[in-house]
Parts: structure tokens; C-alpha cells; sequence
């Protein structure tokens, strides 16, 4: 008997969000540290490094938590592409994260 593969269809874009929420946090706390980069969010611009930092950590603890609910079950396409969306969009802000790190470093 073989185990069959149980298909959780936003498990992994889920995961995605949940990693770059994560690094999102910490090179914006590395780039406010190092001056190289300002908070252009105006509802984050007043929080310290530290805290921005902080509150990216949560935020990703509270995206955690929705892989032990139902969600991750769901079989919409509307939520995928959504996902899918958000994630790219997290990833072109790390690709300027990078870059504006690797100038400063350089």
C-alpha cells in the first residue's frame, strides 16, 4: 500500500508569504540600521528599526498560523492568484532591498 499525496493547494504559497515577510523584515531592519534606506510605508515610517522588525516577525508568526486552518484547504482560484500576486510583489521589494544593500556594502 503507498501513501497517497494529500494536495493542500495554498500550503505553499502560504509558505512563501510566511519567508518573505520574513526577510522583507530583516533587511528593512538592516537597511533603516545602516541609514542606507528609509520606511516609505506612512503607517510604519514612525516605528524604530527594532520594532518594524518586531512586527514583521508576528505578522509572519499570525501567517503561520493560518496552515493549521482550513485555508490552506480551499480550492479557489481567486485565492491562489491573489497569493501568487502578493508573493511577486514581495519579491521585486527584496530584489531593491538587495540591490540598495549591495550598494551600500560596495
Amino acid at each position: 500500500m503507498t501513501a497517497t499525496k494529500v494536495h493542500v493547494p495554498l500550503k505553499k504559497h502560504i509558505w512563501g508569504l510566511i519567508i518573505l515577510n520574513l526577510m522583507d523584515g530583516l533587511l528593512t531592519y538592516m537597511g533603516l540600521s545602516f541609514g542606507v534606506i528609509t520606511e516609505r510605508n506612512p503607517l510604519l515610517a514612525s516605528l524604530s528599526p527594532i520594532a518594524l522588525l518586531m512586527m514583521k516577525i508576528l505578522l509572519s508568526l499570525c501567517l503561520f498560523s493560518f496552515l493549521f486552518t482550513s485555508l490552506v484547504n480551499v480550492q479557489s482560484r481567486v485565492w491562489r492568484c491573489t497569493l501568487i500576486l502578493v508573493n511577486g510583489l514581495y519579491m521585486s521589494i527584496l530584489v531593491l532591498h538587495f540591490y540598495w544593500l549591495t550598494l551600500f556594502l560596495t
